[in-house]
């Protein structure tokens, strides 16, 4: 079998169903497949998020070459679906659905925990204004601790609010506890989503 660090959310689930209850290798598939699909839903908040602006009303290649280059046609609304639900998939939706099942606060812990990628340090040092600057920028290996001194970013890159610059976590010991406790809750309901998706 293949290690489970190289395997598919799809082939996680499948060992999922076929392991049974309580085996070792059954609770290491749920926790990497929660990993992968926080991951998703990370991924999906930062990058693909901003990709969909809307509809516009009258399509955009439509009529190239025809007169002064005014833009004639009609919408193409299956082109239209296809790019508007282009970055949507069924993980993204398994995560959403799964995430709807925690309060905000464990929500903000469980994304701000996957968020940090420490084995991906960076060599470069620098204070706190290097350490906001390379989070605006996208970079992601950050340990918990400085990932809890830039929450507010950080949560605003993954879609909430500005807030009045009140840290929600005071210390990375409370994030990580908070996002613990979201973890367990959520590790039952993949196994059942698990089971739905057979």
């Amino acid at each position: 079998m293949r290690q489970l660090d190289l395997m598919s959310i799809g082939q996680l689930l499948a060992v999922i169903r076929q392991q049974p209850e309580g085996s070792d290798l059954r609770e290491r598939a749920l926790r990497r497949c929660l990993d992968e699909l926080i991951e998703v839903e990370i991924t999906w908040r930062i990058d693909h998020r901003h990709l969909n602006q809307g509809y516009h009303k009258a399509s955009t290649i439509a009529g190239i070459g025809e007169g002064r280059g005014e833009v004639t046609g009609c919408v193409d609304h299956v082109g239209e679906a296809a790019e508007h639900y282009r970055h949507a998939c069924r993980w993204r939706k398994m995560a959403q659905a799964l995430l709807g099942h925690l309060n905000e606060r464990q929500r903000m812990a469980l994304l701000l925990c996957g968020y940090a990628i420490p084995e991906q340090r960076c060599a470069v040092l620098g204070g706190a204004e290097w350490r906001m600057q390379s989070i605006k920028l996208g970079h992601r290996g950050l340990s918990l601790a400085e990932v809890c001194a830039g929450q507010h970013v950080i949560l605003k890159r993954l879609g909430w609010p500005t807030a009045s610059g009140a840290h929600v976590f005071d210390d990375a010991s409370t994030l990580k506890s908070t996002a613990k406790r979201a973890r367990a809750r959520l590790l039952h309901m993949v196994g059942n989503q698990a089971e739905m998706a057979a």
